[in-house]
């Protein structure tokens, strides 16, 4: 079976824009303030090539919340990735292309479909969540687009792949994959406990 997913289409403003961000760490936070303690990813992306998306989050310190439209795809980058373009239209218009490997970050891809959010920080390289913790972020909302039955057959197929280029027998692969996904979404349905 083919799996056909849409292309995302970018009509970028800047030669910036019009490439994936770089990740450089991801990691997820859980409040019983926001998302109904839901577990919400976390992408670090670097800023140094990203000038507009600083802006961006400069701008949300002292504007109310902004609009932004979402589009889940796939690249041209090759097989086995996801896209997520955000198209912040205020307070701060800018094009944000993220790209998920499906093997590597298919948790991650998860979480954010689950959740229906995504936190966004800038940093630079070897930041991490647990050394930039008061760093400024802003929470994206995620809405359903309809993406999210295509995405657990992507997930599931490349899983299996992988586990099948690991040696393991067809039927096998199925089973872990079946198992890793349930695992990780058992992950995700955690929430904190309040006092």
């Amino acid at each position: 079976m083919k799996l056909k997913s849409k292309k995302v289409k970018i009509s970028p403003n800047h030669p910036w824009e019009a490439k994936p961000a770089r990740i450089i760490n991801d990691a997820a936070i859980a409040t019983a303030g926001v998302g109904e303690g839901r577990l919400i990813p976390l992408v670090i992306i670097d800023s140094v090539e990203r000038p507009d998306i600083e802006e961006l989050v400069r701008a949300h310190e002292c504007l109310p919340p902004g609009d932004v439209r979402v589009q889940w795809g796939v690249l041209n980058s090759g097989p086995g990735d996801i896209a997520l373009l955000l198209t912040f239209i205020r307070p701060v218009e800018a094009l944000l292309l993220l790209n998920f490997d499906v093997v590597r970050q298919g948790g991650l891809v998860d979480q954010i479909l689950s959740s229906r959010a995504l936190y966004l920080q800038l940093g630079r390289e070897g930041d991490r969540l647990s050394t930039t913790y008061d760093a400024k972020r802003i929470l994206i909302e995620v809405p359903d687009t309809g993406f999210i039955k295509r995405w657990n057959e992507i997930f599931f197929k490349y899983l299996v792949k992988d586990f099948r280029q690991k040696g393991m027998p067809k039927k096998k692969a199925k089973e872990a994959a079946e198992d890793a996904i349930e695992e990780w979404r058992k992950l995700g349905r955690l929430r904190p406990r309040t006092s």
